[in-house]
């Protein structure tokens, strides 16, 4: 996304609002949509990459992960020897989707060939961590090596997290993952979906992956096991074997900050967590445009709702992967219809008569109608950028507006 297009669409519009709307409002209007207002920032305005620290041993397939969630060969694989010499930071990037990630990928744990290395873990970690910190460590287990020196990778483990404590005063969630459990007998079971015996050796594989883990650190996320492997030629995929990589990208989901979440969306591409995140940013913009809506104080509200409307609609746009410009803008309100303007107009002529002649409960009516009219543009543009589904369905989602889920009106 071009940086200008970024803040016309998505800052400009919660910057205005905060400056300019906010200090009019009656102070349990200003408490109702602040909170919501506060997402919206940290979503669009605060962006940035998820930053994670990948930790294992050599062949644990670090880099095999961070390609079968990028869903493209973004990472060097080392498949002879270790391909990274010290503790550092690399940027992965998707150049289709323009999407970015952090990883501070240590070498491999137990790894200490001093004819190719010429530093401690611990000494690239601190020289790694002295300016930013992981949103959470992924540490990868070879699901036929769960016993191999386990224990002493977990003290390295503690080690680290130790650091990042000292030194940024967080402590990132701990997210084991059980890798390459394809491997697992039996040997001829290798696709999957798998069969019973080999889903039953995973298991075993998990559950004592957990208890050593939570022996040393209670507080672990989660265990989860996965299969990464996917080949690639010229770019493209050309053989896929992942195996619930998906509900791995839905967990850490949990575990990352909001600010990072457009960019976990563009990365992964994975519809659920789009359509998730669009109803997220369509659910605090439909209370703050029926906040506005049902306060009594005069106020040319149309252009306020328009601008939170459309800094959402970009937003729902930009976590779909599509580019975000006037173009893209202009085909999701053309495929609304020439007349969605009107209906603005005609809803605001609504909200003004019955503010006049129902003076309490017509800033309820007009508060309700706001926040269905943006709850309706939600729905229409998750089909449209994200589902890709036909113009007239969008339309259509549109003009059968629905209320908005019950807890936009609540305090979150």
């Amino acid at each position: 996304m071009h940086e200008d297009d970024q803040k016309e669409y998505l800052e400009e519009p919660l910057r205005l609002f905060r400056k300019k709307v906010m200090p009019k409002l009656p102070p349990n209007i200003q408490k109702r949509v602040s909170g919501e207002l506060e997402r919206l920032e940290e979503l669009f305005v605060d962006s940035r990459p998820p930053r994670f620290a990948v930790v294992g041993r050599r062949g644990a397939g670090k880099s095999t992960l961070v390609n079968a969630i990028f869903q493209a060969p973004v990472a060097e694989i080392g498949a002879v020897t270790a391909k990274t010499e010290r503790g550092a930071w690399h940027t992965y990037k998707n150049n289709t989707q323009k999407a970015v990630m952090e990883v501070l990928d240590t070498r491999g744990f137990g790894e200490g060939d001093e004819t190719h290395f010429h530093q401690t873990e611990e000494d690239t970690w601190q020289e790694a961590l002295s300016s930013r910190y992981p949103d959470a460590i992924l540490f990868l287990v070879k699901a036929k090596e769960i016993d191999a020196r386990v224990n002493e990778d977990i003290e390295q483990l503690k080690k680290l997290r130790d650091i990042i404590k000292k030194k940024h005063d967080y402590l990132p969630p701990v997210i084991g993952i059980v890798t390459q459990v394809d491997e697992l007998d039996p040997v001829y079971d290798t696709d999957p979906p798998f069969e019973e015996e080999k889903v039953a050796n995973i298991g075993r594989a998990s559950d004592h992956m957990e208890r050593m883990l939570k022996e040393h650190l209670p507080e672990v996320a989660g265990i989860l096991p996965v299969c990464a492997y996917i080949a690639f030629k010229n770019g493209e995929i050309v053989y896929d074997r992942r195996w619930r990589i998906d509900e791995l990208i839905d967990f850490l989901l949990e575990q990352l900050p909001g600010s990072t979440w457009m960019q976990w969306a563009r990365i992964t591409q994975a519809k659920t967590i789009q359509i998730r995140i669009a109803k997220t940013i369509g659910k605090s913009a439909s209370a703050i445009t029926g906040g506005v809506g049902a306060q009594p104080i005069p106020l040319a509200d149309l252009p306020v709702i328009t601008g939170i409307q459309t800094s959402m609609i970009a937003g729902i746009a930009y976590v779909s992967g599509r580019k975000l410009d006037r173009k893209s803008m202009a085909e999701f309100l053309g495929a609304m219809g020439a007349n969605v303007g009107t209906a603005f107009a005609f809803r605001q002529l609504a909200r003004s008569l019955s503010k006049m002649t129902f003076p309490v409960a017509g800033h309820a009516i007009s508060g309700t109608l706001a926040a269905t009219a943006t709850w309706g543009l939600c729905r229409a543009a998750i089909l449209y950028f994200i589902e890709k589904r036909p113009a007239h369905e969008a339309k259509e989602a549109y003009n059968n507006q629905s209320k908005p889920p019950a807890d936009v009106f609540e305090e979150r």
